[in-house]
């Protein structure tokens, strides 16, 4: 039985992810070319600045989210709770897809910054790491593969 803490880091997970999914896409810019912006309630997403803010906001949000998974699991390991290997998969897939995100948030900042062959490869590596992140747990939530299991022989 999961606590009411946990359901809701859970939410904030899955808005989170999917709120960063949403608006990674409108970064592309998909959204103003295929009129999502034009659907009631939308039309945020069609503005690249706001969505770009709304991206960073939600990453702001699976950052807090890491770190605190980390330092619990970390003493969850005491109690003998190890991740699973799709567990292991899915946090260095998220993990990949963060630190580059991060990479790619620094890098827009003032007085930062980076060679113009350097730009498309940090943006197709958070775009393949988001990807597989995102493939990934798609398989892991149809085959309701666990996060962690239990070492201990009980």
């Amino acid at each position: 039985m999961i606590g009411i803490t946990d359901r809701l880091l859970l939410w904030l997970y899955r808005v989170g992810v999917g709120v960063a999914i949403f608006t990674g896409f409108g970064n592309m810019p998909l959204y103003g070319r295929y009129y999502v912006g034009n659907v009631p309630g939308f039309g945020w997403s069609s503005n690249f600045m706001v969505n770009v803010q709304v991206h960073y906001v939600a990453g702001a949000v699976l950052v807090a989210l890491a770190v605190y998974a980390a330092i619990v699991y970390t003493g969850l390991r005491v109690r003998g709770l190890r991740l699973t290997t799709s567990g292991v998969l899915r946090v260095v897939f998220l993990v990949l897809a963060l630190l580059s995100g991060l990479v790619m948030a620094v890098k827009n900042l003032p007085g930062v910054s980076v060679d113009f062959p350097m730009m498309p490869v940090l943006n197709f590596f958070h775009l393949f790491a988001s990807m597989i992140f995102m493939f990934f747990s798609l398989g892991c939530v149809i085959t309701r593969a666990r996060w962690i299991n239990s070492s201990s022989p009980d």
